[in-house]
């Protein structure tokens, strides 16, 4: 009866969860935990990471995809860290990643295993390819948002900061090209619906009007790889050293975490002190069951 009861009290704390953004440490080789309101770091060491210079980590259903740019594939995890094994092949060179209804796009680069170059790929929900759609428009395709029935393809070529596409990859045109932004990389909505983009070596955050792509505004961040808007109208940011809170107010950052930072996405995982006693309790069922 016990070792029931206590199956029953850890499977009523698996349940509990909590809003967070979370980010792959690409230098520590872990999952790092925002607070999605004021930026603050929840838990620095959520789980490990097989490494593969992850760039961006995003919920697809009861699942966490990671994607590894030097590994050539997303890894696939629990919402409380276990290994689920990976999409390989056809990959090379990936980046950010975007999910539309039960479609997730993929960015990539490269051409070696199989990998069409520069172009988006597409999975289901189940890890099953779709497909994919040339980016010639995008050439070093970086980051995916969701826009307007369609797709926003941010890219490091100089020629074409920004493009739109529709959602099966057919070209809309330019939606931002300046001098202002280049390498453009993570992209997210501001409270007003226009579009924040990090751009690395511009060294800047840059706002983009939503309908016209022309800049809004923009503020001083070195490196800049990725972007997210918090709740209290701050924004959260991203470099090879870690993350940084932009005050709104003051007009300037300051370091909440350090470590290789990459792309910030939000995400309902289960809460720290969860993981913390789902493990414990894990442990004392094994250990009775062994004796």
């Amino acid at each position: 009866m016990k070792f029931f009861a206590m199956m029953a009290c850890v499977g009523a704390t698996a349940a509990a969860f909590g809003n967070y953004v979370i980010m792959p440490d690409s230098t520590n080789n872990r999952m790092v935990l925002f607070n999605p309101t004021d930026g603050s770091v929840v838990n620095p060491n959520y789980f490990a990471l097989a490494g593969g210079t992850t760039v961006h980590a995003m919920q697809v259903g009861n699942e966490i995809w990671v994607s590894e740019q030097i590994g050539d594939r997303v890894s696939r995890w629990s919402l409380n860290g276990t290994a689920l094994g990976a999409i390989t092949g056809g990959l090379d060179n990936i980046r950010g990643m975007g999910m539309v209804g039960n479609t997730v796009y993929v960015t990539n680069a490269g051409t070696a295993n199989g990998a069409p170059g520069a172009a988006v790929v597409m999975y289901d929900t189940n890890g099953n390819p779709m497909g994919s759609f040339a980016t010639p428009n995008a050439p070093s395709p970086f980051g995916i948002l969701a826009h307007q029935g369609g797709l926003l393809v941010s890219s490091s070529s100089a020629n074409d900061d920004i493009h739109r596409y529709s959602l099966g990859g057919t070209s809309q045109g330019t939606f931002h090209n300046s001098t202002s932004l280049n390498f453009a990389e993570q992209m997210d909505f501001n409270p007003a619906g226009n579009i924040l983009v990090a751009g690395f070596s511009s060294n800047n955050i840059v706002t983009l009007d939503a309908n016209t792509g022309a800049v809004v505004n923009s503020f001083l961040a070195s490196g800049a790889r990725g972007v997210y808007q918090l709740g209290n109208g701050n924004i959260l940011w991203s470099n090879s050293a870690g993350v940084h809170v932009y005050d709104i107010g003051l007009g300037s950052s300051s370091q909440v975490y350090a470590g290789g930072g990459r792309y910030l996405q939000y995400a309902a995982v289960p809460e720290p002190a969860t993981m913390a006693i789902l493990g414990g309790g894990l442990a004392v069922l094994l250990r009775r069951r062994r004796r």
